[in-house]
């Protein structure tokens, strides 16, 4: 290990250095403060200092506050060497960062002892740090491919989005998908499907700029960010991802075979965005149109297609492509419509508190959407589910309104069976297939002893988990009959006992970083950290 002397005495210096050489370390030795200093600030600089405490031009002790200012890592382990030996003198010393001390003429048993005592600290915190910092990759990267993940990807987002829009730049989006991957994992396995997944995503780093900012997206997506970049340099950089991938093969010993992309392009100033979730959503739109017409192929977001197809205006060359665009549109128009007529089915069985927990559940649902880097179709999904289970539920409603006793075992009985009975109504709606699996299973609990089907963990869809969730806060928030308003405080204490338990402990732990980010509750710090605390013993 490399450590620093400095003394402005040569005989005691030399008989030092000569010790600690003697001791297999490799030292540096320094005249006075200035020289120390000097040579403290380079790199690779020793991380264990002996100082002498009175040096001309800067004494041990200014040196001392230097270093603990400048915080380095890993930490910088200081002995002073003086002649002082007050109590008084050795605690100012130690306040200005010192972290033991020894009085001249030193003893060669008693400085052996206290360097392997600063050795031993300095080699812990370098094991600390690379500990931290693995956990720090393995917190923004995705394990299988070694991409940065989707969270990482909003984080990204999230800062170079408002940049391109004060600098007035440009910034594009690539969205990228494995054509027939299922296929893939049902003829060769899944093994081999991942092995597709890290040798592609090497292949999109290979043929990606060195400022372009890769991403796994999710399962056989993928997310690349261009900044500085329009859509004529966005193009050329997809069709040159998907050339290479067209001529890639894959190849594990035993199975052999090649797989195409289909990439979707959107890009701020081409689209004329203002928020940051339109790049991804209108990249999404892109994408479709190239896998519906007929995958392996590059399709630019061009916002006068679709506004026609909004509009129902007719195209040239309609064809079954164009076909099942159109209908996807009025499907969600459908659902839509479909949505406003129950909410006026029910708007007169209901009140100003179902009205708020219908708008809670869908803030938070959105929240926790977005801090996952959810597509905003499937936001939409999860929030047009919680809006069915409430106007639903105000429709089933009878004589469980305004109950302030206990339930009954009938009541029970009635209670248990909704989300058969939601699952029942929202089969007359078969367009309603995707939020059909949430109303079903929002009552299981993550430890298994929910209802109707008894799943666990990630059994669970994840829409139902996110639902439970924000259903559970908007109750709590809401002031009811049966029930009483809790605090901010009672609110995070009663997510963080029951994670593990009822809730989903990953997802109440996102939901925590939103209120610390956003301030969305005003509840003290310690109660969020205590929160954290109790949700690390539950994982």
């Amino acid at each position: 290990m490399k450590v620093l002397i400095a003394d402005d005495e040569n005989i005691s210096r030399r008989r030092l250095e000569k010790f600690l050489e003697s001791m297999d370390y490799e030292v540096t030795s320094c005249k006075d403060g200035i020289e120390a200093w000097e040579a403290i600030q380079s790199e690779n600089a020793p991380n264990l200092l002996i100082l002498d405490w009175m040096m001309p031009g800067m004494d041990g002790l200014e040196i001392c506050r230097k270093v603990r200012k400048l915080a380095r890592e890993p930490y910088t382990f200081i002995l002073l060497l003086t002649s002082k030996s007050e109590q008084d003198d050795i605690i100012k010393g130690m306040e200005a960062g010192a972290d033991d001390y020894i009085t001249k003429p030193f003893n060669k048993n008693e400085l052996r002892v206290r360097l392997r005592a600063g050795k031993r600290i300095v080699e812990l915190n370098e094991e600390l740090l690379a500990v931290r910092n693995d956990l720090e990759k393995q917190a923004i990267h995705d394990g299988l491919t070694g991409l940065y993940n989707r969270n990482y990807m909003s984080e990204i987002l999230d800062k170079e989005f408002p940049r391109t829009l004060r600098y007035q730049t440009d910034l594009s989006c690539l969205l990228l998908d494995l054509d027939y991957f299922k296929d893939v994992n049902d003829t060769f396995g899944h093994a081999f499907g991942d092995l597709v997944l890290r040798e592609f995503a090497n292949c999109l780093e290979q043929e990606a700029r060195k400022i372009d900012i890769p991403f796994r997206y999710g399962g056989e997506e993928f997310l690349l960010l261009l900044p500085n970049t329009g859509i004529a340099g966005a193009r050329n950089v997809a069709e040159k991802i998907r050339t290479a991938c067209e001529k890639k093969t894959y190849d594990d010993g035993n199975n052999s075979t090649t797989v195409t992309v289909s990439i979707g392009i959107a890009s701020v100033k081409q689209n004329q965005l203002l928020e940051s979730k339109e790049l991804i959503a209108f990249a999404d739109k892109a994408l479709y149109r190239a896998k519906t017409e007929g995958r392996n192929r590059v399709e630019v977001y061009m916002k006068e297609y679709y506004e026609q197809l909004k509009d129902g205006k007719s195209i040239d060359n309609k064809d079954f492509r164009y076909l099942k665009e159109n209908l996807s549109l009025v499907l969600e128009k459908t659902k839509r419509a479909s949505i406003e007529s129950l909410k006026l089915l029910a708007r007169d069985m209901s009140d100003d508190a179902y009205k708020q927990h219908n708008h809670y559940v869908g803030q938070y649902i959105s929240l926790i959407g977005e801090r996952l880097a959810l597509p905003p179709s499937i936001i939409e999904t999860f929030k047009r589910a919680a809006t069915l289970h409430d106007n639903f539920k105000v429709l089933l409603r009878k004589n469980l309104k305004n109950k302030d006793k206990v339930l009954n075992t009938e009541e029970k009985i009635e209670i248990e069976d909704h989300p058969y009975m939601l699952s029942e109504l929202i089969g007359l709606f078969d367009f309603f297939s995707n939020e059909k699996s949430i109303l079903l299973y929002h009552h299981e609990n993550f430890d298994g002893t929910g209802y109707p089907g008894g799943l666990k963990e990630n059994e669970i869809p994840l829409g139902a988990r996110i639902f439970t969730i924000a259903d559970a806060i908007a109750v709590m928030l809401t002031e009811r009959s049966y029930s009483k308003k809790l605090s901010p405080e009672e609110i995070i204490k009663e997510l963080a006992d029951n994670a593990g338990k009822q809730f989903d402990p990953w997802l109440i732990s996102l939901f925590f970083d939103i209120i610390e980010k956003q301030k969305l509750l005003p509840v003290p710090i310690e109660v969020l950290t205590k929160a954290k605390e109790r949700l690390r013993e539950v994982s």
